[in-house]
Parts: structure tokens; C-alpha cells; sequence
């Protein structure tokens, strides 16, 4: 009787505990929910301000434009484009030039404009507020410019419509439950952009609820869950809603109820269990000896069996700290003395100059080049080493956009070359969106540097796909190589030429390989010696579940914003 009273002790215990952690297992379920949603507004965060990586590009090209001692407004008119007007201001705000359309409001409100004294304020551009101009106004693009005379600002009045089509079709592609609502508002709480068609840009929030949902970072208002991520470089926010009845789907309604009827039943059933054990008790003793020898024979093997899931986890926290301190290493222990080497070269080279005999110089210029090959060799490196580490989760990419993308971020580096793309159909496919940037980087690159002298480069980017997998193809017109080499090249330091006649540090195609590896598919390559070279990837089109390899983070505060062009 003391056992079954013992018993039903245990079980009372037991319905107790269970009751708590069932209620802390809701409670956690809704907090995992709302920092799922968190991450996904940094990261959709993060891919709208890459974005705007093109005006830090552009800054140099600008620079030179209207670096000038005199700059007319005929030259600012010439470049005006798309834009409303074209501002020229000295570092002081004071007007250089203009071009047409801008107006006499227009330029009283220059000076006080927001994204002006950011820049003023050092910072290398910065995107304003919707000032009222026409339909739905326009917004002003601001860039630092160094220049001889100074460092200037150039201001483009940019209409709302010009960037609104493209940031509505990322804001679209922000995945979610049903009727999510995802924005892009400025300071006064006007849209810049969503996906919602009752909120067109230009649309201001003006009601008491909305401007209280506005001014708070995240929270529950009027049946939706809020989260909102500031936009760098601008006075803008990205702000997602959704119903609460949608996305807490999980944990509320009838299905926070089934588990505690759950429990319930499993009471009842456990009650009854006990009163079985009551009248079963006598014949239950005779059987309790053997019972407890199994149960000390099951107990022994269960305490080995975590003994060795112990040694197997401290061996992966061991070796995951080993990956984070070379990471660690590679990313500053390393650079920075080669950084000071650059750095103290050329201060020699540039205040020793009149001193140095030819062989000093030459003898300085050599290290400056060889610490520049190790910092870009420990850069290549770690993006390597992140392929598999820091994987992100697959999401649909259009490569038609991704590669139009590639392209208007590599024009200076193309234009240099003289060479011409040409691009066909491409495939859309489930994958991680930055690892597929730097694939398609690192071929165009690949075909840019390994031209023949005084053929102008000449790049193919074509695909197909069937019913499982889609390939792309990227061909040039280079100097190629024997078909021998095939497999050869896509090894990690491999170079067919010597070090000083192609630049770059042999990891370009190897990361390609990997990352084509991390996909699920592979790339092959095929040469000719003096008529070029083509590579094929293979990927599958869809994943029925993301391929996380390593930890599974992807640190995406530092990760979208890296997108290095690594070329082998």
C-alpha cells in the first residue's frame, strides 16, 4: 500500500510538473515566434540597405565629375537623368550648382534637410524624407564627394515612384502569414513603399492607433504583432505587421487547449492505472525482483549511452570553439599587423621618397604588394571557410534579377575591361540568395581577368531547367586552358598562370565548387587553349528543406553586408 500510495504521489508530481512546463512551453512557442519575426525584419533590413550599395560605388565615378574647380549647371543638367534635379553643395551646404527643376521651395529647404547634414556630419550618403513635389513627391539621395577642392555634396531629387517599384518587389518577397503587412515609412511616418495596395507611397499615417503603433519598435496593437528595424544610412524603417490570429496560430484558439486536455485525460487514464495496480498489487511482488534487476541492467546501459552523447558534445563544443577562434584570428589577430605593414610603407615610400635609393623603393613597393596578397588571401579564406559554417536559409531567388544585379555593381570593373555580357533566360530556384551573388561574381570576374591580350572579353550567361534541376552557364572568349586542367583549377590555391600575370589568390572557383556542393549540385568546367572557357552549374530547383550544414547561424548583421568579390 505504501508503494501505490508512493505511486500516486509520483503521478500527482508529475500531472503538476507537466501543467508548468506545458505552460512554459506556450509562453516560450510565442517568444520564439516573435524573435523569428524579429530576424526576419533584420534580415529583410539588411537585403533592402544592400540595396543602396551602388551610391557608395557610384561616389569615386561622381567625385570625378564634379571635382572640377567650376562645375556649371549645363553639367549637372547633362547628368540630371531620371532624377527631379541635380544639387551641387560645398561641405558648408552652400549651392555650387543646379540643374533644372529645382524650385524655389526646393531650395529653401536644402540646408534643413535631414539626409544633407547627415552627410555634412560625415556621413558617406544618406536618403531623406518625401518632400511634396507632384503626385508623390520626391526624395532626396545625398553622397559625400571627395574632391580636391573639398569635400562636396551631391543631391538627386529622386521622385518616390522611381524607388518604389523596386523596393515594393522586395517587400513583396518578405515571406509571412496571411495578410502580413510589410512597409517602408520615413520619419514623418509617410510610405516610402509597401505591399499593400490601400497604402501607395506617398501615404501618410495620421490616425491616433497608427502613429502609437508607428512610434514603438515592436509590441501587440489592434489584433496586429508590430516589429519595426531602423534602415541605416537613412530616416527610414522597415516595419512589419501581422494578425495575431494568424501568426500565434499555434499557441492560441483550440489549440491552446487540446494540450491541456491532454493532460487531463492522461490523469484520468493514470488514475485508473493506479486502481489496476491496487488490485494487481499482490502478483506484483513476486515479479519485482527480476523487474528491478532488467531496470538496473536498462538504467546501466541508458548511463552509458549518455556517458558517450557527453564526450560526442563536448568534442563538437570544443572543435566549434576551435573554428570560432581561427575565425576569430583570420578576421583581425591576422590583418591587423598587416595592415600596419601596409600602412607604415607607405608613409615611408611617400615621406622617405627623395632619400631612398631605386632598389629602397622597389624593395618597400614588394612588401606593400605582398602584405595587400595576404590580406586579400585571409579575406578569400574566411569567405571560404563560411560557406558550410554559416549557411543562411533557402529562399526563392530569381536569377534573372540577381545576375542583373551582379552586373550594375560590376559596370566599373566591365567598362575597364571593354567587355560585353549577354545574358539569356535565366531559371528562378530555391537557395541562399548572397551564396548565389558571389558564385555569379566570382565566374563574370573569373572571365573579366582571364581575357587575351587585345581581345575585347565577350561573356555568355545563359540557363535552362528541366522538371528537378536547372543549369547556368557562363562562357567568355578568355585565354582558357587544356582540357587536362578541368578538375585541377577548382582546387584551393590553384593557379595555371604564374602569380604576377593574373591577380588574385586561387579560392574563387574553389569557392564556387563549394558552394554548388552546399546546394545540392556541382559545376564543371570546359577550355580550349586561346578560345576560351565555359562553366556549367547544376542546382536543384527546389529544396524540400533548407541544407544547413555547421551551427546554422548566419550572423546577418555583418554577413549580408560583406558580399566581397571574391575572383580566383
Amino acid at each position: 500500500m505504501a508503494l501505490l500510495l508512493g505511486a500516486g504521489v509520483i503521478v500527482l508530481a508529475l500531472l503538476a510538473t507537466f501543467a508548468v512546463a506545458l505552460a512554459d512551453n506556450q509562453a516560450s512557442s510565442k517568444a520564439a515566434i516573435k524573435s523569428r519575426v524579429h530576424e526576419r525584419a533584420v534580415l529583410a533590413a539588411a537585403l533592402v540597405q544592400s540595396l543602396f550599395s551602388t551610391i557608395t560605388q557610384q561616389i569615386p565615378a561622381d567625385a570625378k565629375t564634379f571635382g572640377g574647380t567650376n562645375v556649371s549647371n549645363a553639367l549637372l543638367e547633362h547628368n540630371r537623368g531620371a532624377n527631379t534635379y541635380l544639387v551641387l553643395l560645398g561641405s558648408d551646404g552652400r549651392l555650387l550648382a543646379a540643374s533644372n527643376g529645382l524650385t524655389g521651395r526646393l531650395r529653401s529647404q536644402l540646408p534643413g534637410s535631414r539626409a544633407v547634414q547627415r552627410v555634412q556630419h560625415g556621413a558617406p550618403y544618406a536618403l531623406g524624407d518625401i518632400e511634396p513635389n507632384g503626385k508623390s513627391g520626391l526624395i532626396d539621395v545625398v553622397a559625400g564627394l571627395p574632391t580636391a577642392h573639398g569635400r562636396r555634396m551631391l543631391v538627386q531629387g529622386t521622385p518616390v515612384s522611381a524607388l518604389a517599384g523596386l523596393l515594393t518587389g522586395e517587400l513583396k518577397r518578405i515571406p509571412g502569414v496571411a495578410g502580413s503587412r510589410n512597409l517602408i515609412v520615413d520619419s514623418g511616418d509617410a510610405v516610402i513603399a509597401s505591399n499593400v495596395a490601400s497604402w501607395p507611397p506617398g501615404h501618410v499615417f495620421r490616425s491616433r492607433a497608427a502613429r502609437a503603433a508607428l512610434g514603438s519598435s515592436t509590441g501587440d496593437r489592434n489584433g496586429q504583432y508590430y516589429d519595426q528595424i531602423p534602415l541605416r544610412g537613412s530616416t527610414w524603417r522597415m516595419v512589419l505587421a501581422s494578425p495575431d490570429g494568424a501568426l500565434f496560430a499555434s499557441v492560441s484558439g483550440l489549440r491552446r487547449w487540446v494540450p491541456w486536455l491532454l493532460l487531463v485525460a492522461f490523469g484520468l487514464v493514470a488514475s485508473v492505472a493506479l486502481f489496476l495496480g491496487w488490485r494487481m498489487l499482490s502478483s506484483a511482488e513476486r515479479g519485482l525482483a527480476d523487474a528491478n534487476v532488467e531496470l538496473e541492467a536498462v538504467n546501466h546501459r541508458l548511463a552509458a549511452s549518455n556517458a558517450r552523447l557527453e564526450r560526442r558534445a563536448q568534442e563538437l563544443a570544443r572543435s566549434n570553439a576551435e573554428l570560432d577562434q581561427f575565425a576569430s584570428i583570420a578576421s583581425h589577430d591576422l590583418q591587423e599587423p598587416l595592415r600596419k605593414v601596409r600602412t607604415f610603407t607607405e608613409q615611408l615610400m611617400a615621406s622617405e621618397a627623395g632619400r631612398l635609393s631605386e632598389r629602397g623603393a622597389d624593395y618597400l613597393m614588394r612588401a606593400n604588394r605582398a602584405a595587400e596578397r595576404m590580406q586579400a588571401l585571409i579575406q578569400d579564406l574566411l569567405q571560404f571557410s563560411r560557406v558550410t559554417t554559416k549557411p543562411r536559409p533557402f529562399t526563392r531567388v530569381d536569377m534573372n534579377v540577381l545576375t542583373a544585379q551582379v552586373l550594375e555593381d560590376m559596370w566599373v570593373e566591365l567598362e575597364d575591361a571593354g567587355a560585353t555580357v549577354s545574358v539569356g533566360e535565366l531559371p528562378v530556384l530555391s537557395a541562399d540568395a548572397p551564396q548565389m551573388r558571389q558564385l555569379i561574381v566570382n565566374l563574370v570576374s573569373n572571365a573579366v581577368k582571364f581575357r587575351r591580350p587585345g581581345v575585347r572579353p565577350e561573356i555568355t550567361i545563359s540557363g535552362e531547367s528541366d522538371m528537378h534541376d536547372a543549369r547556368i552557364v557562363v562562357a567568355d572568349n578568355g585565354i582558357g586552358f587544356e582540357p587536362q586542367y578541368a578538375e585541377r583549377i577548382f582546387r584551393v590555391f590553384e593557379r595555371l598562370g604564374g602569380r604576377g600575370e593574373y591577380p588574385g589568390t586561387g579560392i574563387g572557383l574553389a569557392l564556387c565548387q563549394k558552394i554548388a556542393t552546399r546546394h545540392g549540385g556541382g559545376i564543371v568546367a570546359d577550355g580550349t587553349p586561346g578560345a576560351g572557357a565555359s562553366f556549367t552549374v547544376t542546382l536543384p530547383l527546389e529544396h524540400s528543406e533548407p541544407i544547413l550544414e555547421g551551427d546554422g547561424t548566419d550572423g546577418s548583421e555583418t554577413e549580408v553586408e560583406e558580399r566581397a568579390h571574391v575572383a580566383g
